[in-house]
């Protein structure tokens, strides 16, 4: 089974349109650093009609985390 954490808080990179891409992550007190960014999806909710954003991203400790972003503020990191 994948852990998923919904109590999570992400850095990121903050540029004119807002929270753009995510630097490190901080999970349960430790902090990871986001090492690369492999992939970058945007969906369209149809239920709410939100655009959703995620990224698959290597970490600093080698592990691949997927970080979605589910509206502001509200993250959820999967492993």
């Amino acid at each position: 089974m994948t852990p998923i954490y919904e109590l999570v808080s992400v850095e990121c990179y903050a540029g004119y349109k807002g929270e753009e891409e995510p630097r490190a992550i901080v999970l349960e007190g430790q902090r990871f650093g986001v090492a690369g960014i492999l992939s970058r999806e945007r969906t369209l909710d149809g239920s709410s009609g939100r655009l959703r954003e995620a990224w698959r991203c290597r970490l600093s400790d080698g592990r691949v985390a997927t970080l979605e972003l589910l509206e502001p503020g509200a993250w959820r990191v999967s492993f």
